[in-house]
């Protein structure tokens, strides 16, 4: 199985990822890797247009409410760092192959709203793949809904499958698990009222709640009903956020039926409903906290600021990732001194400190990596689970949940409204009919 980590220095501190290929693998296990590709976009070959402010007036005000200007400009230093060292040892393109790539981009979708503008501020295509529509994705949220769940053999065989999982199961489409350890399950779900049935592959030992993530109270009873059932923990040693912060690109103008955050306007409301999740209930002693920020300074001081979310939790800051994104040849999509358009993200990570430790801890110098990848479809970041397993105290035996997810992992809990989203049978194809299709389309 190919890596999704295509190069990484010997302190791991800078990475080279390929972001389909890392939700790719994130589909398998080592003993029933996934082979299988995922729909993406056209890697960039050509960095996006300078659209910089003229005047000095207009240049004061853009720096002053995009980033921290210190902060960025020691990032600057370290990503342009970074750049060096991949371009000294990476030949070639800085992405693997995309052999299921969307032709058609048809009609724009952006994350958590309708009909909007086909290009983000980082430049990424926004559309959605295939012709899983955010009507029926909204539908499946329907607590009374049921599907059927069955469960495809290994293509090794190695595992053998109990007879009672060699059936079809009639199940609660808005949570479910897939009990194998390796064989993928998958999930039939008929709309009578679109008159049309969806298929969704559900990866070894993963959990889903399809359900508006200020559904807590909903959550936790799914995760304490599941580990009475299982004997499992309820608590977790790994939280991934990717909140829906507000930004300029995505005007949240309409409410969407059934969801409290598809419309956040504001860093306060999301801070409301990012502790109102209660999730430092289910963190486990030691717990790693992974949340993505924009790079606006209202929306890192509200992380990790006075009262902030790290602070509320009891979370120390122990790690910043920086993820910067390059054309498949290697240039930053954008300069990475622009002022108008930032070609990186931020991770925060933070570990739950013990009730007797000092808040002052919070303050130490953390740790600073660098992920280097292609951007794919708007919002898609790159699946971490390969660079964060190793952080965790015992790599193979953690449990995990991703929050805001839109897709799943083996072995992890995803909660939120999208997290079936690109685990629709739609958006993969096997190498053999990737394959096939090359061939029909020499032969054509």
């Amino acid at each position: 199985m190919t890596s999704p980590v295509l190069w990484q220095n010997a302190d791991q501190t800078v990475a080279l990822i390929d972001i389909p290929r890392s939700i790719e693998a994130a589909q398998g296990t080592l003993q029933q890797p996934c082979h299988d590709n995922l729909l993406s976009i056209r890697p960039l070959e050509s960095p996006f247009p300078a659209n910089e402010p003229k005047s000095e007036k207009a240049r004061a005000k853009v720096a002053g409410n995009t980033t921290d200007q210190q902060l960025h400009e020691q990032y600057a230093d370290i990503l342009e760092h970074a750049l060096a060292e991949v371009r000294y040892a990476r030949c070639g393109e800085w992405c693997l192959p995309r052999p299921f790539v969307q032709e058609s981009m048809g009609k724009p979708r952006k994350r958590k709203v309708n009909d909007l503008a086909k290009v983000n501020d980082a430049g990424v295509q926004s559309t959605a793949p295939g012709e899983l529509t955010m009507t029926a994705l909204r539908s499946l949220v329907d607590p009374d809904l049921q599907g059927f769940l069955g469960y495809r053999q290994p293509s090794n065989g190695n595992e053998d499958v109990p007879t009672e999982r060699n059936g079809v199961q009639s199940v609660r489409t808005q949570q479910s698990h897939n009990p194998s350890h390796h064989a993928i399950a998958r999930l039939e779900v008929n709309l009578p009222a679109q008159d049309c049935s969806y298929h969704f592959r559900l990866p070894p030992l993963s959990s889903y709640f399809l359900a508006d993530c200020s559904e807590s109270a909903s959550f936790r009873a799914a995760v304490r009903s599941q580990a009475q059932d299982t004997g499992s923990k309820q608590s977790f040693n790994l939280i991934v956020i990717d909140p829906p912060w507000p930004n300029r690109s995505v005007k949240r103008t309409h409410k969407t039926p059934g969801s409290s955050y598809a419309t956040i306007s504001t860093v306060a409301d999301v801070k409301r409903l990012v502790l109102g999740m209660d999730l430092d209930m289910l963190m486990a002693e030691k717990c790693l906290v992974a949340i993505w920020i924009t790079n606006s300074p209202a929306v890192r001081d509200l992380v990790l600021g006075d009262n902030g979310i790290f602070e509320c939790w009891g979370i120390e800051l122990t790690e910043e990732w920086l993820w910067l994104k390059t054309t498949s040849h290697g240039q930053p999509v954008s300069n990475i001194g622009s002022l108008w358009r930032k070609p990186y993200e931020v991770l925060l990570l933070g570990r739950k400190r013990k009730t007797c430790a000092s808040a002052d801890s919070a303050k130490r110098e953390s740790r600073r990596r660098v992920l280097i990848g292609v951007p794919d479809l708007h919002s898609r970041k790159p699946c971490l689970k390969e660079l964060i397993s190793p952080l965790m105290e015992n790599a193979s035996q953690y449990r995990a949940l991703e929050v805001f997810a839109r897709h799943l992992v083996a072995g992890w809990w995803s909660w939120g409204d999208e997290c079936l989203k690109f685990n629709w049978e739609g958006s993969w194809r096997s190498q053999a009919d990737v394959c096939a299709s090359k061939d029909d389309h020499l032969k054509s």
